[in-house]
């Protein structure tokens, strides 16, 4: 088990931070330059920033300079004025932090939202526990926003900016850094929380795992997985989303069916992971239940 309040080296250049679900804290990445450090999500509330900050203090290490916002939801942007950096984001982003900055996050309101459907139980969940006051909290908008792709220099350091959306969040942007063969992916790989029941869809997926695996990369870094994934690894859980999510747009809403085709072409016993991807490929299948005011 990796300690949750402290930075591991992953390559010469860059460092993590560990996610923590007990309040949906997601992984945070640093990137240290020659010039510039750059971090890569902000964290879900200025507790979270200031863990991250401790961590950086503690072993001696440069703060971050700049700031990449991966996507919109709340436990990657809630510590970003907090840190008031330079930051950048795709214009989706930019235009839903936007919406987010003019919402009442008091807990009447949360609660009113998840009762219209507008925001979802898990998350209000969450925000009440990492935030029990957030009669001070600012949502700020990225001072840079990016459309496809930006490549920033950070001093014999590249990190490219690429904006791919996902299922999990139609803005999603992943980090890039070629001379360290190490992709931060934000969510993207994830499902999508939003739209009724939690869904993912082959058209989204499927393409956006052959672009993530065209990349020379080492280590993958997905915000909720306990630690960076190897190549191989990487690979491991794309080839069983594919597989999956292939048997279920072949045999369509037939769970059973499903379950004994995966079981057989697997050639071993299914697990949990299974029955849920298995159930968000089948909800994928249909339209979303609800629109998200985002």
């Amino acid at each position: 088990m990796h300690a949750l309040d402290q930075l591991h080296p992953l390559t010469e250049r860059i460092f993590w931070l560990p996610a923590d679900s007990r309040t949906d804290r997601p992984m945070l990445g640093l990137v240290v330059g020659n010039r510039e450090c750059l971090l890569i999500d902000a964290g879900n509330s200025p507790a979270h920033v200031g863990l991250l900050r401790n961590a950086i203090q503690a072993q001696a290490m440069a703060q971050p300079t700049c700031l990449a916002i991966t996507h919109w939801h709340w436990d990657h942007v809630f510590g970003a004025a907090t840190l008031n950096l330079p930051s950048y984001a795709s214009q989706e982003t930019n235009r839903i932090l936007q919406v987010l900055a003019t919402l009442d996050w008091g807990d009447a309101a949360l609660d009113q939202r998840v009762a219209d459907g507008l925001e979802i139980a898990f998350c209000r969940d969450m925000i009440k526990a990492e935030l029990a006051d957030r009669s001070q909290l600012q949502i700020v908008t990225a001072t840079t926003t990016i459309e496809q792709q930006l490549t920033l220099d950070l001093g014999n350091c590249a990190a490219e900016l690429i904006v791919v959306g996902g299922d999990h969040a139609h803005d999603s942007m992943i980090v890039y850094l070629p001379s360290q063969a190490v992709v931060f992916l934000g969510d993207c790989i994830y499902d999508d929380l939003y739209h009724g029941s939690r869904r993912l869809t082959t058209s989204q997926l499927f393409p956006l795992l052959e672009r993530l695996l065209a990349l020379p990369a080492d280590y993958y870094c997905a915000s909720h997985h306990e630690q960076p994934l190897t190549r191989s690894e990487f690979e491991a859980e794309a080839q069983l989303l594919r597989h999956i999510g292939t048997i279920v747009s072949q045999l369509g809403p037939d769970p059973e069916a499903i379950l004994t085709q995966i079981s057989q072409q697997l050639a071993t016993p299914l697990t949990e992971d299974h029955h849920e991807i298995m159930q968000a490929f089948l909800a994928g299948l249909a339209l979303p239940e609800v629109k998200s005011i985002y």
